[in-house]
């Protein structure tokens, strides 16, 4: 008798072990516990109009914001099965790698640094860093900037541009692009090197600014996901979801919402 209720008590152990062993695996697995909670946490931008934004009834609107609920359409069968995180240019890596969010969907352009420390799905957008002045300035190309106080933004590809391309240019760093206009605006420095996207986004709500003509560079926006092996089925239903959007031309028709007037 006394072995029988060792055999029982051992079947109960191993079936609780194993039982743990499914459920930490579900948990571990990032696309499985984001179908098991039907909610995926998405980083992204809501200081980067029109990309990520806080609208006036607080609400978090925007291009990347669009492209989130597509994806999660896509994979959840809901779009609207997703929470949105506020991220800034220097905390997003931080951010998705210590598991705070799922996935950055945050105007993140793929670099060889970055390509190091998180994976890119394929791109959704193509932008080109350009020069945002006033309207009234005597800058008309990037040689123009040497000698000049310039302003980028931290976290971003901008400085590494204004370093190569105009060593000469005296450089004026900012967290935000609220702040960086700011600068502008009063006259603190003399233009800004940045997205086209972002500037554009600065320039639907004030006027007496222009954006040169000539792109510097081509920066490709993608989605960042962890570089671990429980984020692998993610990282391929990602790439999937965008492959499906851009057939079915949703990635061209949240543009166009956008973004109506850019050309990259």
């Amino acid at each position: 008798m006394k072995n029988l209720i060792l055999i029982v008590i051992c079947m109960l152990c191993s079936f609780s072990l194993l039982c743990g062993c499914i459920g930490e695996e579900k948990k571990q697995n990032a696309l499985s516990h984001a179908m098991l909670t039907n909610r995926l946490v998405v980083g992204v931008k809501c200081d980067s109009k029109p990309f990520g934004y806080v609208d006036k009834d607080g609400n978090i609107q925007g291009f990347d914001v669009d492209i989130a609920s597509s994806i999660a359409q896509q994979i959840l069968g809901n779009e609207k099965a997703l929470e949105l995180v506020c991220v800034t240019a220097q905390s997003r890596i931080s951010d998705l790698n210590s598991k705070s969010v799922d996935i950055l969907v945050a105007a993140m352009s793929i670099t060889d640094n970055r390509i190091n420390v998180v994976r890119f799905s394929n791109p959704y957008y193509v932008a080109g860093q350009a020069i945002m002045t006033k309207n009234n300035s005597d800058i008309f190309a990037l040689k123009d900037l040497n000698s000049k106080n310039v302003g980028f933004i931290l976290g971003t590809t901008g400085e590494r541009t204004i370093r190569n391309l105009a060593p000469g240019a005296n450089l004026r760093a900012a967290k935000t692009y609220p702040e960086i206009f700011k600068l502008l605006k009063s006259g603190e420095i003399d233009a800004i090197l940045a997205d086209d996207s972002m500037l554009y986004g600065i320039m639907m709500e004030n006027s007496g600014y222009k954006i040169l003509p000539k792109r510097y560079t081509r920066e490709y926006y993608a989605v960042a996901i962890r570089q671990n092996k429980e984020s692998d089925e993610l990282f391929e239903a990602v790439n999937n979801a965008l492959s499906i959007m851009q057939q079915k031309g949703t990635v061209n028709k949240i543009k166009a919402k956008w973004i109506p007037n850019l050309h990259s």
